[in-house]
């Protein structure tokens, strides 16, 4: 099987598009701001990404609460993660304004060589026009997205763009990314103090035990974090089943994304097993906080962000050294 496209059928009363090689078969929601529902890569027959067992997709309204509707799957957070008010009475609404609605899809090129597709959608409070495009090329165990992030007004707009795809995990689950260094989000973190700072991947827990942040605990211990990993080394992070050698990585341009959020709920949110490893343009939630700090991403008028990102399936290995600038996946080698 080459590259293919399947438009003719519907997920829960929603609209999908199926994007397919010999290697990977996405499943895209253009309902709902071209959520990546399914990342199956077609070997193992695994969803690399997780669905929420209690809340399927559904048609959703602009303005929605994000985690009281979210089913799971790949989405994109921008301009902002919690709402943002305005001295105007405008809101920014809760994760960004892209993830609710609708966008405008159109094919590209359609060959068994390469599938490409395109996602719009355009701001309601800013003035702005967020893509994605998503490509599959034959023989490549990877998919390709090209984001743009277009400031159509006449001022300058600062944002925090956070890409956020929840991972299947247990704990088999290891986590391998270049991170130097972490701190704690007041949220959640019975575990930890919040603000605490780390050098990753050991933090110290309440009780002064040293924690190996790249595995995972039993849901028993009923965990919920929320950690900022600053200014990365390298633009990758992986996350591998260890038991069934297949997993997961990305692959993107630190000039434009230079930071990680790592979000987990490990039986101690909801009663929900999933770790989000977001490839954010800032910190912290608050976007007026991130813009005090320096610490967002900044459009000028008439101008637009780009950033290329690579999502890469992988097998037969239980870790990761690295991913190059290729999506090549580097076995880990050593503890």
């Amino acid at each position: 099987m080459k590259c293919s496209i399947d438009v003719s059928w519907q997920f829960n009363n929603l609209q999908t598009i199926r994007i397919e090689n010999d290697f990977l078969s996405l499943l895209v929601l253009p309902q709902l701001g071209a959520k990546i529902y399914q990342f199956v890569h077609k070997a193992s027959g695994t969803n690399l990404l997780w669905n929420n067992p209690r809340l399927a997709p559904q048609p959703l309204h602009y303005g929605m609460k994000f985690d009281d509707t979210w089913s799971g799957g790949w989405d994109e957070l921008i301009p902002n993660d919690v709402p943002v008010p305005f001295p105007n009475g405008d809101v920014l609404p809760d994760h960004g304004e892209v993830w609710s609605q609708a966008s405008e899809w159109r094919i590209l090129s359609q060959s068994e060589e390469e599938v490409s597709v395109s996602f719009a959608s355009l701001g309601r409070v800013l003035p702005t026009r967020f893509e994605k495009v998503i490509s599959l090329r034959a023989g490549e165990s990877l998919a390709r997205l090209h984001y743009s992030y277009a400031n159509q007004g006449p001022k300058p707009i600062q944002f925090v763009w956070n890409i956020h795809p929840p991972m299947t995990i247990s704990t088999a689950t290891r986590l391998d990314l270049p991170a130097r260094r972490g701190f704690l989000e007041a949220w959640g973190n019975d575990q930890f103090a919040a603000g605490l700072e780390y050098e990753w991947p050991y933090a110290i827990d309440r009780k002064g035990r040293t924690v190996d942040l790249r595995t995972i605990p039993p849901p028993s211990e009923a965990i919920a974090d929320f950690h900022y990993l600053p200014d990365v080394a390298e633009g990758w992070y992986a996350v591998t089943d260890t038991e069934k050698q297949v997993g997961f990585g990305m692959v993107f341009p630190i000039s434009v994304l230079p930071h990680l959020w790592l979000f987990r709920t490990i039986g101690g949110w909801r009663g929900l097993n999933t770790l989000i490893v977001e490839i954010s343009s800032g910190y912290p939630t608050d976007l007026r906080d991130a813009i005090k700090g320096g610490h967002c991403g900044v459009v000028a008028p008439g101008e637009a962000m780009h950033a290329e990102v690579l999502a890469v399936a992988y097998s037969g290995m239980a870790g990761v050294e690295r991913i190059e600038s290729d999506g090549k996946v580097i076995p880990r080698t050593r503890t």
